[in-house]
């Protein structure tokens, strides 16, 4: 059916050795399901060495174009004719999208994964959005959505008229590295994940703001690992000093096997101010750790407060002391649900593949 034609990916994500995560497991399978149809498939990704991890698929990127002007580059100078371009975290309906479509005949699928502002984009720049959309909408085929909340988004920052062109793919993860059997080590500590990009939109400060609150006693039951890199990282660590929590909180850095180490939490935190559908949250449901997280973006999609997990409003501090403090003075339990099994089967990698290759 598809034998013969090209897709190319191109993805405005930095490949690197120690963060290989659930979206790079997504790009390799996706790869090897399209090569199965006889697809052909060249990836595209900004500033990036091609890493082990990698080593199968078709790579290109520079140290100094971004990953359009690579593209562009590439499609002006070979005679690549691509049926299919994909893009990820790449803004859209720019003049990117036109250039392409005058050099080459494809079809051109938009992969939405950016998050949204707690109170939405300031006025200018939603009406630049929708000036934008009403200049190169016929440049893309199809918007897809990594939640409902994004494709809901969509609508409201462009038009209703993309409702026709948008569809919702949610992100997958490979059930087989996610361990939700291992039985935990007893401790005398309730142990808590963090597993994020550390950045102020993040709202791990929050969390530290949080802590600072908590009486000694109930600080002296908490340990808390927080696994990532970021510009806000070196403010983290001055709140952490400052407010005389380095005996609990350690920082970890960037490792490239953190879906084997979910399991050996109670719980995940995310004290995010905007998401649009987190692959960590899901990666820690899949290891049944439950999480506690803010009511933004897609977390209300597959955290169900008092379930799997506790829904808190972003930068409300005191509703997440409170949740804390309860949990460490066993004042509060989770409902015993299948929503863990559920969610391993609706958000099995899998699914995601079929999805995607189902719009080729």
């Amino acid at each position: 059916m598809y034998k013969g034609k090209h897709i190319a990916v191109v993805c405005n994500y930095q490949l690197k050795h120690n963060r290989i995560g659930s979206m790079d497991r997504f790009f390799l399978a996706f790869d090897a399901a399209c090569k199965t149809k006889g697809l052909s498939v060249h990836w595209f990704f900004p500033k990036s060495e091609q890493i082990e991890f990698y080593k199968n698929i078709s790579f290109y990127s520079d140290n100094v174009s971004s990953v359009e002007t690579l593209f562009l580059n590439h499609i002006e100078k070979r005679s690549h004719n691509y049926n299919y371009v994909f893009t990820h975290f790449i803004e859209l309906f720019t003049p990117f999208y036109k250039k392409i479509r005058q050099q080459v005949n494809c079809k051109t699928f938009a992969v939405d994964h950016m998050s949204r502002p707690i109170n939405g984009f300031p006025l200018k720049k939603k009406i630049k959005r929708k000036i934008k959309y009403l200049v190169y909408r016929n440049y893309i085929d199809k918007v897809v959505a990594v939640s409902h909340y994004i494709k809901n988004q969509n609508i409201n920052d462009y038009s209703f008229t993309l409702k026709s062109k948008i569809e919702v793919i949610y992100n997958g993860i490979d059930t087989k590295l996610f361990n939700n059997s291992k039985q935990k080590q007893e401790s005398e500590k309730i142990n808590f994940i963090v597993v994020s990009h550390l950045v102020y939109e993040k709202g791990i400060q929050d969390l530290l703001l949080a802590l600072n609150k908590l009486d000694e006693v109930t600080l002296s039951k908490i340990n808390i690992d927080i696994y990532g890199e970021g510009i806000y990282k070196s403010v983290l660590l001055d709140l952490t000093d400052r407010y005389n929590l380095s005996h609990i909180i350690s920082f970890k850095g960037s490792v490239a096997n953190v879906y084997n180490m979910y399991w050996q939490y109670d719980f995940m935190i995310q004290p995010t101010y905007m998401e649009a559908f987190s692959l960590s949250i899901l990666e820690s449901l899949f290891s049944k750790v439950p999480v506690i997280t803010t009511n933004v973006g897609g977390n209300v999609e597959i955290i169900q407060d008092g379930i799997n997990g506790y829904l808190f409003i972003p930068k409300q501090v005191e509703v997440l002391k409170n949740i804390m403090k309860d949990i460490c003075d066993n004042k509060v339990f989770l409902k015993d649900s299948d929503i863990y099994e559920e969610i391993r089967n609706e958000f099995a990698l899998e699914t995601m593949v079929d999805n995607y290759i189902k719009l080729l």
